[in-house]
């Protein structure tokens, strides 16, 4: 099930699919350890999801990023800056699976933290070739990269594609982004707020859901731990 709570520290998580009634919707998630981490906001705008300071200090691009950009008839959500990177290439290389190749993951050593990134088509039937993988440390080699991902055609209704960057505590961080499929037993609308039940107070630091088969990221749910 999406957000059962399982992770005490997921990092930051995404998820891509269509709820009970086969809305097509994407959800993402922040948590944080540090104070630096913990002051940040989701902000929205029409064809943009920012992930922005919120005390005033430097811009940090592994904590400051565009997280969600929206194209007329796609969509592409992740953990940082790859998400503009990739949105500004989709024209020439539409395929996500084999642009998320050209990823490594975060210069952050020792954790070396995922690049998690999720994409589909936005089509009159719903969603079509929806993506979601990332660019990890091998385990064991940190020195080298690996791409695992899946990929969709379609996604039926009460399902979702899902990862997070982390998988373990906030005193043993554990690196995760391997793809998985998830049930998905709510509408949208109620998606955001079961998410941010499910993290750790202490740890949670923003939410948000958008239904994709609207214009731009308008409809947008979100929780803050500003708001």
């Amino acid at each position: 099930m999406l957000g059962d709570g399982a992770v005490e520290y997921p990092g930051r998580g995404v998820a891509v699919g269509r709820d009970l009634e086969g809305v097509p919707f994407f959800s993402y998630w922040l948590t944080g350890r540090s104070r630096a981490s913990q002051a940040r906001e989701l902000v929205v705008g029409e064809r943009e999801i920012v992930v922005r300071d919120t005390s005033g200090g430097a811009v940090d691009d592994l904590r400051h990023y565009t997280a969600a950009v929206r194209g007329d008839d796609w969509v592409i959500v992740g953990n940082g800056t790859q998400v503009a990177e990739l949105a500004a290439v989709r024209e020439v290389q539409p395929d996500l699976q084999v642009a998320l190749r050209g990823l490594t993951y975060e210069p952050d050593p020792p954790i070396h933290t995922p690049r998690i990134t999720a994409g589909a088509t936005i089509a009159d039937a719903g969603l079509t070739d929806v993506v979601i993988g990332s660019a990890r440390a091998c385990d064991g080699a940190p020195e080298l990269t690996e791409h695992p991902s899946l990929y969709a055609v379609r996604v039926a209704a009460g399902t979702a594609l899902t990862t997070t960057t982390y998988a373990g505590t906030a005193d043993h961080v554990t690196i995760n982004g391997r793809p998985e499929t998830v049930a998905v037993a709510l509408p949208w609308s109620a998606i955001t707020e079961h998410l941010w039940q499910s993290l750790q107070p202490s740890l949670r630091v923003a939410a948000i859901t958008v239904r994709l088969d609207g214009a731009g990221f308008s409809g947008a749910v979100q929780r803050s731990r500003t708001a």
